[in-house]
């Protein structure tokens, strides 16, 4: 697909998103309700993203330890890069940019270690599936919010499987490609080689102890966003069940995954309003509300350290489309 048409439909997809959640808006109605907003746990929920950010770039670190051991802080820096690379790139282009911006500081190949970010993502899908298995058992979606969490554990399981076949199968499966005449497709050739210099990145975890430390670095930084969900809440004085903060926390983070305009602005908008308004019975403003100050929260604080730490390095914007991904 033309990466313009792609961008077309991620800003459209954006736009009907904050349609859907603003359609009714009332200015003044808003305005009065974030006049009740307690300051000091917005504060709390900015402290805890920025120790989920430091905790992911500890789990980054064991991820990249068989390779070469990066320093702690530019991995720190580089996850900021990101968030603010996300923030005004389509695509979420900060991913390629803060491995770019590693590769670039520790003589590593920048694909390779886009293969250790493909590998933590894959990580954060596994925490997401965790999540919604708790959350299916205390919780009863509608029919349809439960068949497309099913078809998406179906679709992330099978990513996850192909990518763990073709880390330690490789060789057998390469083998048994060439002589075929897929091999007489360019872009077959490219994409086989481009995977494969992914998976590199992707078969980091070496043995049971990084494989459990990850493990556990992943379900704390889950439960760091939980606590963040919980005090957006807070600063609005809405009570919700525990129950429902996981609820809140699961649809937004898969709503993130859709491809829309840079920041996920829309997409999260829709799916806090969705959840608080649809689920949990919230009225309209209060839902409209809590939408905005969520998704301030989670993204504001992060872009804002991350653009100081992108002009402070010497990395440059369009960087990421020079990159060649493949070897």
């Amino acid at each position: 697909m033309n990466k313009w048409l792609k961008l077309l439909i991620g800003f459209s997809l954006s736009f009907l998103g904050l349609y859907l959640s603003f359609q009714n808006i009332d200015i003044n109605d808003t305005v009065k309700s974030f006049e009740s907003i307690s300051y000091s746990w917005i504060l709390w929920a900015i402290i805890l993203l920025i120790v989920y950010t430091y905790l992911r770039s500890i789990r980054w670190r064991i991820l990249l330890f068989s390779l070469k051991p990066v320093n702690l802080k530019d991995l720190f820096a580089s996850n900021m890069v990101g968030y603010f690379g996300n923030s005004v790139l389509p695509f979420k282009m900060g991913e390629i940019l803060r491995g770019y911006a590693i590769s670039k500081n520790n003589d590593l190949k920048t694909s390779t270690v886009l293969g250790s970010i493909v590998l933590e993502r894959v990580c954060d899908l596994g925490g997401l599936i965790i999540l919604l298995l708790i959350v299916t058992i205390f919780y009863s979606f509608p029919y349809d919010i439960e068949l497309s969490l099913m078809i998406s554990v179906a679709v992330i399981l099978s990513v996850f499987v192909f990518l763990w076949i073709f880390s330690f199968k490789k060789e057998l499966i390469l083998n048994k490609i060439k002589g075929t005449r897929l091999m007489n497709f360019k872009t077959v050739i490219s994409f086989i080689e481009t995977l494969s210099s992914f998976t590199k990145g992707f078969s980091l975890i070496s043995n049971m102890r990084s494989f459990f430390l990850v493990s556990f670095l992943t379900i704390l930084s889950w439960s760091i966003l939980f606590l963040v969900t919980y005090c957006a809440l807070k600063s609005l004085d809405f009570q919700t069940t525990l129950i429902e903060i996981a609820v809140i926390l699961l649809l937004t983070s898969m709503a993130m995954s859709v491809p829309a305009a840079p920041g996920a602005i829309g997409t999260h908008h829709f799916a806090t309003y969705y959840v608080m308004n649809n689920l949990l019975g919230f009225n309209s403003i209060d839902s409209q509300t809590f939408a905005i100050v969520l998704h301030a929260v989670s993204y504001l604080p992060l872009v804002a350290i991350g653009a100081y730490y992108f002009f402070k390095s010497s990395i440059h914007i369009f960087d990421v489309f020079e990159q060649e991904l493949s070897n």
